[in-house]
């Protein structure tokens, strides 16, 4: 029993809770009066997203620097991993990936890797909505990923963070999802911003590469936020370039052609740095071992090259600085490409978490160090010192590997304050992008990631939403088919009473053999009394077309249609023999169906967020028909949906499944050959009864 005194004591709390959560209730009702002020509220809110990325960022460099000194010791990284003994060189960066790898995957498997395609993916597919959790575990993981000497940079984490706190202030006052994806794009320019002491540049990455939206709604706030951003961190460490390098000049027109192979052998490597980062991702994801320990071997081989290359561990902003400056040798920068590269393949490879943006300003600094030092060699009257080059480079590969040249000049611009090589920056770059863009057919260094996972963001939504829709659901007979024998005045009868959009001309033995489109035939309907009698329909089908069978996913469909400028693809089997046809117009009407139904069902999902999991809950979203989350009953476990057949035998319609997986939670677009697991919870909707009737259902 509670003596008097807890009794007091509990009082007591109770009363200092309640009045903290009535402080909490007028400050949150006083900024949802300030939100119906539209202008002002967003104004609000990108300068708070601002300011909370430079607190974030100067929060994050310190962490690192907290982590680093206190596994390495004091001093730059480099000195203190060349003094270090052996079995340290080798055993934090291992014990550090193993940790990193292990944590990530059992908190937040979002937080691996780069941070930007995340966010990208957000923006495309997901409305916009970042679990806040994010915040703190890309923080630590990236952080300890840095400071044990994984070969990533800072600025991925940063743009990860920003936009997971820009999401979540978007999901707590509930904005459209237009408004989301600002307050996301806010986030990103903020810590970019805060991290190069590059407001502009921060501003266009967030607008160029993030969002893709030059809108005035979006970049406004944008702006807005990068300027908040880079007050903090100038108050924080003041006005200072990232780099310092020395006062370069153009020497001679003719360098511009140094310049331009620069640009061409940047974009090569652009190429190669990209194909081997995800190549090795590959090879670490099909190796069937515990996380932690690709983790423990992946950073012990990368202490084993540092031992030899120090230079390769961590951001490498000090490496940079000496090639810039010229004091680097040719050998040491031309190898120093080739180490990074593989440095931070394996980095990303194994689990570690951060970016790739840093990275790439290595690599091409050493490129276009060791490149200009040959230049300068041979034509030292006519050019530069290798410093410019090395310049030019960073920029170049930025260019190359995020296909954005004009945030990749600025950012080298703002982080240097260095004007005089703006204009082989500018061709350099431009060059760059134009021969990696080619060599990757179009992908980028973040864009890639998304595309191995079937997400196509230019096209705005999950390609896997296209190809949940299936040929043989859309398939209808064929009724208009013709033998090629058939006269062409014949044909033109058929097709006046006719709606059909092809007509599909077979031989004797049932093959397809051609086709004839409405659209082409219809000049001739005016005047088939002027075709001479013995034309035939052989002589003027389409002998060269296209088929499909149940098999062709959607997606490859439509690209056949648009190239054959048809409105329907006719299907055949093994043997050529017609089975029927698909039209343009169903698929378009199926993927917006499954559009709808997909963007509903994650609104939705971040609506369940908070809702506990051993209770049904239901709501009328329109007179008459409920929304309602249950358990799932135990007559559908380890049942299909096609099984089970849920509209027609229930009435409503399953809009989200939500799978528990120890302790995590997977939100699951519904497919017809998803089975039901006994952890599922269902988001249904339909009339009232028949919602009722199976939360009543066990």
């Amino acid at each position: 029993m509670s003596t008097p005194l807890n009794t007091q004591r509990i009082g007591k709390l109770r009363r200092r809770l309640n009045h903290r959560r009535s402080r909490y209730v007028l400050l949150q009702n006083a900024l949802f009066k300030i939100k119906s002020f539209d202008q002002l509220f967003v104004i609000i809110i990108a300068m708070l997203i601002g300011v909370f990325a430079g607190v974030i960022s100067a929060g994050f460099r310190t962490l690192i620097d907290f982590f680093r000194h206190t596994l390495w010791g004091e001093g730059s990284l480099i000195d203190v991993v060349k003094a270090a003994p052996l079995y340290l060189k080798i055993g934090i960066p291992a014990g550090g990936s193993a940790l990193v790898a292990w944590f990530v995957m059992r908190f937040a498997p979002e937080a691996k890797g780069h941070g930007v395609p995340e966010v990208m993916n957000a923006v495309a597919t997901q409305n916009g909505f970042i679990r806040m959790r994010v915040v703190i575990i890309k923080a630590f993981a990236s952080a300890m990923s840095i400071a044990t000497g994984a070969s990533v940079g800072r600025e991925g984490p940063i743009v990860q963070i920003g936009s997971a706190f820009g999401s979540t202030i978007g999901q707590v006052f509930q904005v459209s999802v237009r408004r989301m994806k600002t307050f996301i794009g806010c986030g990103a320019a903020a810590g970019i911003a805060a991290t190069f002491n590059a407001p502009i540049a921060g501003a266009l990455f967030a607008s160029e590469v993030i969002l893709g939206d030059f809108s005035a709604a979006a970049i406004g706030p944008i702006i807005i936020a990068s300027v908040f951003g880079t007050v903090i961190s100038r108050a924080l460490y003041g006005n200072f370039p990232a780099f310092v390098p020395p006062t370069y000049t153009l020497h001679s027109p003719i360098e511009i052609i140094f310049y331009i192979i620069l640009g061409l052998a940047t974009g090569v490597v652009a190429w190669i740095f990209v194909r081997s980062l995800y190549k090795t991702e590959d090879v670490f994801d099909s190796w069937k071992a515990p996380v932690a320990l690709k983790g423990l071997l992946g950073g012990a081989l990368l202490g084993i090259v540092a031992i030899y290359l120090p230079e390769i561990l961590g951001v490498g902003y000090e490496t940079m600085d000496r090639v810039l400056s010229g004091n680097m040798g040719l050998a040491l920068a031309a190898g120093l490409v080739l180490a990074k590269i593989f440095a931070t393949s394996l980095s990303m490879g194994f689990g570690a978490s951060g970016g790739v943006f840093a990275p790439s300003l290595f690599i091409g600094s050493m490129l276009g160090g060791a490149m200009g030092g040959v230049i300068h060699m041979l034509f030292p009257e006519i050019t530069a010192t290798s410093g410019a080059y090395a310049l030019v480079g960073m920029a170049a590969m930025v260019a190359a590997t995020t296909h954005a040249p004009v945030t990749a000049v600025l950012i080298i611009f703002e982080m240097t304050k260095e004007y005089t090589v703006i204009l082989p920056l500018m061709i350099t770059s431009i060059i760059a992008m134009v021969i990696s863009s080619r060599l990757l057919k179009g992908s980028n260094i973040y864009t890639m990631k998304l595309q191995r996972r079937g997400i196509d963001i230019y096209g705005g939504k999950d390609i896997n939403i296209l190809d949940k829709i299936s040929v043989k659901d859309l398939k209808k007979k064929i009724i208009d088919t013709v033998p090629e024998s058939m006269t062409l005045q014949e044909l033109l009868e058929k097709l006046s009473t006719s709606s059909a959009l092809n007509t599909y001309v077979k031989d004797d033995i049932g093959q397809l053999i051609g086709i004839i489109t409405h659209s082409a035939m219809r000049r001739y309907l005016n005047h088939h009394e002027e075709i001479p009698d013995h034309v035939t329909v052989r002589e003027m089908m389409n002998q060269k077309f296209e088929v499909i069978h149940d098999e062709t996913p959607i997606h490859e469909v439509l690209r056949k249609m648009i190239e054959m400028d048809l409105e329907a693809l006719p299907v055949v089997d093994e043997n050529q023999l017609l089975q029927g046809e698909v039209e343009r117009t169903a698929i378009v009407h199926q993927y917006q169906e499954l559009l709808i139904h997909a963007e509903s069902a994650k609104a939705m999902a971040n609506s369940m967020k908070y809702v506990h999991r051993q209770y049904h809950e239901k709501s009328e979203v329109i007179p008459g028909f409920f929304l309602a989350r249950i358990n799932v009953p135990s007559a559908f476990i380890n049942q299909s949906l096609r099984s089970l057949n849920v509209r027609q035998s229930y009435g409503v319609d399953i809009l989200l499944i939500r799978r528990a997986e120890g302790n995590k939670e997977r939100d699951i677009i519904p497919d017809v050959n998803e089975k039901l697991h006994a952890s599922d919870q269902l988001l249904i909707f339909g009339e009232q009864v028949k919602v009722e009737l199976l939360c009543n259902t066990n």
